[in-house]
């Protein structure tokens, strides 16, 4: 029988891997381990059947909702499963980058590593858990990205972008210059690279790695920020305050945040690289204001949250909530927008320290990568805590290595993460006792029992009556919807909305203790900001207490694109109208930009008269719609002055014996014949325009016109295409018959 004597069989073999793996998950408990050992066994069975045993079939699968988290100081990167917080794997950095800052580019076909402060790239082997693909870009401080299947590295001390082979992390091409010095730039999934150059107020597009044409974006010298939004790039002029989405070939909305940067130098106004979806969130880190952009809808939510005294991180946005480090704490601000209101801060460290915040398939990934600690958080909020520092885990590593870094702890103790804050009350504690004193109780004295009914009538012993939170809002087309957080503590009789405008209904007039707790202001301008406080009102004597401010906000959002672009051409050509159909529900007075022949023109009517133009092109024409909130995507046409053929007949030719001569040019001497019509017919023809030529007199009429023709000559079988001279046409006494030019 086969195995029993030749080459041994491989069934034996197999089963005592898997029982091995198996020994290895029960006195460990690590069912990970276990599940990822036996995984590694099957995957080494069936690569023996087939081909014998190779170093490919003995590493696990990682998981594919997952991320690689940098740990400078290791010199590592850790594989954490973002379903479970675990880490399934790790790569060892090469030697000398252990204790320098990196950046991981993870596009989800490659994971590249750059060393910021040598400029070497570091491709991720997942399958054999190995860095050892890597190339030397000799400098400190570059970018790099990856998206599709292209790869950059930006040097932004030389002004350059170089494409690099993301498997084999060497170069493709030259360095390209950018003719100016560049910002942070980011990559879409279709590998199309997005350069900011704020020293010319541009963004460079390089699509399937070429560079393109620069799409100008702000005023030369306006600080740029760039975020990709659902995939779409979109760039921050924090200087003006602005948000655009960019396509290669302009702009497709702007929208104001004006507000958003009061006590904000521009560089205070921040926004992430990336976002899931097309909301991007902005912070002010001067004034709190927090601003969430829909970029796709148009709608803006506001809000504030604390940031004196904080060192604040950009935000990022995850399902309803907005994740904010607080690297002066190690700590991430949430702030919920279905509550109005702060949440519970995460505690990511236990001290000061950069955190770097990512999401990344519907998760948000947080790391220290000078330490231990990272989590990972889902949309419900539910955080998971990552030790990378675990050792229990596949890598690369053999049984006896030495680590990276023999000063770094290895162990597991300094994977553990400090356990969750409580949000910080306003009580200040006691002074506490000197050092071997006991001490002393604090004599408090006792709040007096109230005497009547709390619900009608307030008195010291009552339930302190609070505040309601600081009012969301939310621009809507014609109205600003006004959410709250309702008071802790005593019941309130009511709730109502101050600061609305004389023009302005709010609805409804008055909220119950039970909400919902939402106004609606319709009306104002949308010119105009308003901002808003909301009073609790108590039965009895008890106080009234009124809300912080809300952040500012207009009655309306940035218009969409204008509808049915038309154009019709004048008399004659040379010009016409464009018109078109204001946007859907536009609201406030709306400007309109039009990017046309001669440049950008506007104006408040929805028509655009052209004149001048030469006949006989094409030329396309873009509008876009801005009101006080920004703009809309551009509705885009066409103005058409292709000459309008018109169909006439030949006339005075007569049958003199001499035919009617069709000229190559319109001279009766010049450029040659290119046919004739035979004397004395008069058929019909097609006549395209009429230019200057030759003057030419006929029986005492002198005329300097010329027709450009075609007939169709039976004897040839074939179109002539010619000039004739309009004695025998009179194609200058026909309206519809346009000049050539």
């Amino acid at each position: 029988m086969p195995g029993e004597q030749g080459t041994p069989s491989p069934r034996p073999r197999g089963a005592a891997l898997v029982t091995a793996a198996w020994a290895r998950l029960r006195p460990t408990g690590n069912r990970v381990t276990g599940y990822l050992a036996v995984g590694a066994v099957g995957a080494l069975i069936g690569t023996s059947l087939a081909v014998g045993a190779g170093a490919s079939g003995t590493r696990p699968r990682l998981a594919d909702v997952a991320a690689w988290l940098a740990s400078s100081e290791k010199g590592e990167v850790a594989h954490a499963n973002g379903l479970t917080g675990d880490v399934d794997g790790k790569a060892v950095l090469p030697a000398g980058m252990a204790g320098h800052p990196v950046s991981v580019a993870q596009d989800g076909r490659t994971t590249l590593v750059l060393d910021e402060q040598t400029g070497q790239v570091v491709r991720i082997d997942a399958s054999q858990l190995t860095a050892e693909q890597s190339a030397d870009y000799g400098a400190a401080g570059l970018q790099l990205l990856s998206g599709g299947a292209y790869a950059y590295v930006l040097d932004p001390a030389k002004g350059t972008v170089q494409r690099i082979d993301p498997a084999m992390t060497t170069a493709e091409s030259p360095p390209v210059q950018l003719g100016g010095k560049p910002g942070a730039a980011v990559v879409d999934g279709d590998g199309t690279l997005w350069v900011p150059l704020p020293d010319q107020g541009t963004v460079v597009p390089f699509v399937k790695g070429l560079k393109s044409t620069a799409v100008k974006v702000a005023e030369a010298g306006h600080d740029l920020a760039l975020t990709l939004a659902g995939g779409r790039p979109v760039v921050t002029d924090r200087t003006a305050a602005e948000m655009k989405v960019l396509t290669v070939t302009g702009t497709q909305g702007t929208f104001a945040l004006d507000g958003a940067t009061a006590g904000s130098a521009p560089a205070g106004l921040l926004v992430p690289a990336s976002t899931d979806g097309s909301v991007v969130p902005v912070l002010a880190t001067g004034s709190g204001e927090l601003m969430m952009t829909d970029v796709r809808s148009r709608h803006t939510l506001r809000a504030r949250v604390p940031a004196e005294g904080h060192d604040l991180g950009a935000p990022q946005l995850l399902g309803k909530r907005v994740y904010i480090p607080d690297e002066s704490t190690g700590r991430l601000l949430v702030y919920d927008t279905s509550l109005s209101a702060l949440a519970e801060p995460v505690r990511i460290t236990d001290g000061a320290g950069e955190l770097e915040l990512f999401v990344r398939d519907g998760l948000l990934w947080v790391n220290d990568q000078d330490g231990a600690t990272a989590a990972v958080i889902d949309a419900d909020g539910e955080v998971r805590r990552i030790g990378k520092y675990e050792t229990d885990v596949p890598s690369a590593r053999k049984p006896g290595d030495r680590p990276v870094e023999d000063s770094v702890p290895t162990g597991g103790a300094a994977a553990q993460v400090p356990p969750p804050a409580t949000v910080p009350s306003a009580t200040v504690p006691a002074p506490s006792a000197p050092s071997g004193q006991t001490p002393e109780p604090t004599q408090t004295e006792p709040s007096p029992a109230p005497t009547q009914d709390c619900e009608l009538h307030w008195e010291t012993g009552c339930a302190e009556p609070g505040a309601p939170g600081a009012p969301q809002v939310e621009s809507r087309s014609g109205a600003i919807r006004i959410t709250f957080a309702p008071v802790a503590g005593a019941t309130p009789q009511r709730y109502v909305l101050k600061g609305s405008a004389p023009d302005q209904t709010v609805t409804p007039e008055e909220i119950g203790p039970d909400g919902p707790f939402t106004f609606e202001v319709r009306g104002g301008s949308c010119e105009e900001q308003y901002g808003f406080t909301v009073v609790a009102e108590y039965a009895g004597d008890k106080p009234s207490k009124e809300s912080a401010p809300s952040a500012l906000a207009r009655p309306c959002v940035a218009p969409g694109a204008p509808r049915e672009l038309t154009f019709t051409p004048a008399q004659g050509g040379h010009g016409g109208t464009v018109t078109w159909l204001p946007p859907q529900g536009a609201d406030g007075s709306v400007t309109y930009t039009l990017n046309g022949p001669g440049g950008t023109a506007e104006t408040t009517e929805p028509s655009h008269t052209y004149s001048g133009l030469r006949n006989g092109i094409v030329r396309g024409v873009a509008v876009m719609a801005s009101n006080a909130a920004g703009s809309g995507a551009a509705a885009s046409g066409w103005i058409d002055l292709s000459l309008p053929a018109q169909k006439m007949n030949i006339v005075h030719n007569k049958p003199d014996g001499r035919d009617l001569g069709i000229r190559n040019m319109p001279h009766s001497t010049e450029g040659g014949r290119a046919g004739g019509i035979p004397p004395g017919e008069n058929p019909e023809v097609t006549v395209h325009c009429n230019t200057k030529g030759q003057v030419i007199t006929i029986n005492s009429k002198t005329t300097d016109v010329w027709a450009r023709l075609t007939y169709y000559d039976p004897t040839l079988d074939k179109n002539i295409t010619g000039y004739v001279t309009d004695h025998y046409v009179e194609s200058r006494s026909n309206p519809d018959v346009w000049a050539c030019e």
